[in-house]
């Protein structure tokens, strides 16, 4: 649909149009929106009281207070603004393999579904991509949600490759981002979880409100294809190992995976992060839709 993945079908976004992007925190926007903001300005939304001073509006005096302390004070209120939303997509090599698990697919699926619904809700978006061949989105914020179609056009044409070290790599992105935000890092993890831990470290220490969305294959869980003597190739380093795998490894491989997914997770949960994962064997509609909690999103 117009250069977009196929599970962008009208029922999905239509389903998409009803979900916005919740924060745990408030930030500075760069328009009018629907999120506080930290800033005060003329919502609905309570904030403070100030004594009054001359020159400001008697609408927002409270009488009430008034007739308590024979003392004139201020309503404050907190400002409405967009949300910017940063979306950082793993494109390294190990985000390609299996082929058929389409993991990489499923990222670009995933950051753009998340994309539309922070530019259907009036928020502006920035995705970045890691590593990877071709020419990514550049480095601006998007604005309005018939920008998708361009989004779409750009992340599709990228193809994984290259090694990635994450944190450092996340590091050097870190450089240009001037506001804090929210944060969605869409990666397989496929790396040591203090190497993840830290890349997801440097967000919270920036006081970002951070989402990861882990990506594993269903045949990269199950360990299929591997079986009896194999050459085992480290898709990104190139590194080559020579095993013999039963079923015994094959649960062994597996096990690992999970631990490791799990030590995400914990890691996540404890540090107030939002995580969820998505196995490509399960409908991508299906997994989207019931994770929206997990992913920082609402209704």
């Amino acid at each position: 649909m117009l250069g977009l993945p196929e599970e962008f079908t009208p029922e999905f976004i239509a389903r998409l149009d009803q979900l916005r992007i919740k924060t745990r925190r408030e930030f500075a926007g760069l328009g009018k929106g629907t999120h506080l903001s930290p800033r005060r300005g003329s919502s609905l939304e309570f904030s403070d009281f100030r004594h009054y001073s001359d020159g400001d509006d008697f609408r927002y005096i409270d009488w009430g207070l008034y007739g308590r302390t024979d003392k004139l004070y201020i309503k404050l209120f907190k400002e409405e603004e967009d949300l910017l939303t940063y979306i950082f997509i793993d494109a390294s090599a190990s985000m390609g393999f299996p082929a058929r698990d389409r993991k990489f697919e499923s990222a670009v699926a995933t950051a753009l579904a998340i994309a539309y619904v922070a530019l259907a809700s009036g928020d502006r978006v920035m995705i970045r991509v890691i590593a990877g061949r071709g020419t990514p989105p550049p480095p601006a914020f998007v604005y309005g949600r018939h920008r998708i179609v361009e989004l779409g056009r750009s992340l599709t044409a990228i193809r994984p490759g290259g090694e990635v070290d994450l944190a450092p790599a996340l590091a050097r992105e870190m450089v240009s981002i001037r506001r804090a935000g929210k944060v969605f890092l869409i990666s397989d993890f496929m790396m040591l979880p203090n190497v993840a831990t830290r890349g997801l470290g440097l967000f919270t220490a920036a006081n970002m409100d951070v989402t990861a969305v882990q990506i594993l294959g269903a045949t990269e869980l199950d360990g299929q294809g591997l079986n009896g003597d194999v050459e085992v190739v480290d898709a990104e380093s190139g590194e080559r190992v020579r095993v013999s795998i039963g079923q015994r490894e094959r649960d062994r491989y597996r096990e690992t995976l999970l631990r490791l997914a799990r030590e995400i997770k914990v890691f996540c949960f404890r540090n107030g992060l939002h995580y969820t994962l998505y196995t490509t064997g399960v409908d991508f509609h299906d997994f989207f839709l019931r994770a929206v909690a997990d992913l920082g999103l609402v209704h």
